[in-house]
């Protein structure tokens, strides 16, 4: 058993306490004492002195195989060889498409990728792992199709969802990928370990023929599973929805699948997946490109909301407003911090306090904490600091004088804890990935 004091805890239920300590054994909170009442032996006891504690982050959209897709560069002749034909491929496809258009933007993204060797991308990964963890996340949700990844978010000593992404671009593909990949869970699920959760990516409303959708949501609700999908996200997709074609056809193209046309026209993307009975309080939403009314329709049917200012910027040309975004889904949404800039940062704190949301520190903070930990349905272990969950928390050292709401000037925790063992300390890993 141990005892951890700070002067202040921010305990994600609302509250803030001072001159407070945890009490951890076995990987769990199991008290939450006044200073006065700590009479443990020395040896059990660590005083962070003036410092601030605070539950685990939760990152609710990762995709740390594109961390270095920038800075990586092909080596061997093979490699740069791919290089030169899909930088052929990118331009033959999309000549005169604008530079800044989405579509163009994720084909850039899916080349640069496309062209690493193994070893770059696996390498890749582990790099936003580790930024993420020292950043104080403690709980990610990663996304992507490939089952590489699986080894290595399955040995991390912090909780993640692993979300597989599909696409399908006709009935026959939609009945391969799902079978395919039914199979592939159904292995998963019984080699992963208690950190480890699996959810169903549907890559987008254009990107997934209507008969995976319904395959899928049927399979995830009879199982309790969570789908994610990006949910109109770019000026792209809303045309493809009015008209049945739009310069997604030609992403489509640039990945190898044929077009793909929607079943009805002129519906909006609520309207769309509603039809198709797929939206539910088991959705997680991510982006949305929409108003007031449209944001509140999708909030109606249950449908859990991802915040990516950073990545609607970007890639989508446009960012919702955070105060919407508060009204729309009151307590019902989480951050992302994907980015794909060279200088991007991995602090869910420092990108909550960007939001210029004028909310208090004890009430921004439950935004990356226990409002996610809801939304994947792990609030029992984690996402507040409470007796009986995972002593899943950060620590964040302050100067002379300085308060709680210091953190926001500096937004890298001294150290990460996951269920009570230590993860970070003073920005060095103390575990091996």
């Amino acid at each position: 058993m141990k005892c951890y004091k700070a002067k202040w805890i921010l305990t994600s239920a609302g509250n803030v306490l001072e001159d407070y300590a945890v009490v951890v054994d076995e990987g769990k909170f199991v008290d939450i004492i006044p200073h006065s009442d700590v009479n443990f032996d020395e040896k059990y006891i660590k005083d962070f002195g003036n410092s601030v504690i605070t539950a685990g982050f939760i990152d609710l959209l990762t995709q740390y195989q594109y961390t270095d897709i920038l800075e990586a560069v092909p080596q061997d002749f093979k490699s740069k060889l791919k290089e030169f034909f899909k930088i052929v491929s990118l331009k033959y496809t999309f000549a005169g498409v604008r530079q800044d258009n989405y579509s163009r933007k994720w084909a850039g993204i899916l080349s640069r990728y496309f062209v690493l060797d193994r070893n770059h991308k696996i390498n890749s990964f582990k790099h936003g792992v580790i930024e993420s963890i020292k950043a104080g996340t403690t709980c990610v949700a990663q996304v992507s199709k490939e089952f590489k990844y699986f080894e290595i978010i399955n040995k991390l000593p912090i909780k993640n969802y692993l979300f597989f992404e599909v696409f399908a671009d006709s009935k026959d593909s939609s009945k391969k990928t799902f079978k395919n990949l039914r199979a592939k869970v159904e292995d998963l699920v019984l080699h992963k370990g208690e950190n480890t959760h699996i959810g169903i990516m549907m890559n987008s409303i254009s990107g997934v023929h209507r008969k995976l959708w319904a395959l899928f949501s049927k399979y995830c609700r009879k199982h309790n599973m969570l789908i994610m999908t990006r949910f109109a996200e770019s000026q792209d997709e809303m045309e493809w929805l009015e008209h049945g074609f739009s310069d997604i056809d030609l992403l489509h193209k640039f990945m190898g699948m044929h077009k793909i046309s929607p079943y009805e026209k002129d519906l909006s993307p609520v309207q769309y997946l509603n039809n198709l009975k797929v939206l539910s309080k088991n959705v997680l939403a991510a982006n949305a490109c929409y108003d007031a009314d449209e944001l509140r329709e999708l909030a109606q049917t249950g449908a859990k909301f991802i915040y990516q200012p950073h990545y609607s910027e970007e890639i989508c040309n446009r960012k919702l407003d955070f105060e919407m975004v508060m009204k729309c889904f009151p307590q019902n949404f989480g951050l992302s911090t994907q980015s794909f800039t060279n200088n991007r940062s991995f602090s869910l704190l420092k990108l909550a306090d960007s939001l210029n949301s004028g909310l208090p520190i004890e009430e921004l903070i439950k935004y990356i904490t226990i409002c996610p930990a809801k939304i994947l349905r792990l609030e029992s272990s984690t996402g507040s600091i409470e007796k009986g969950k995972d002593a899943d928390f950060n620590v964040f050292k302050l100067s002379d004088g300085e308060d709680y709401n210091a953190i926001l000037k500096n937004p890298i925790p001294y150290a990460v804890y996951g269920k009570g063992k230590k993860l970070v300390k003073d920005g060095n890993l103390r575990f091996s990935l």
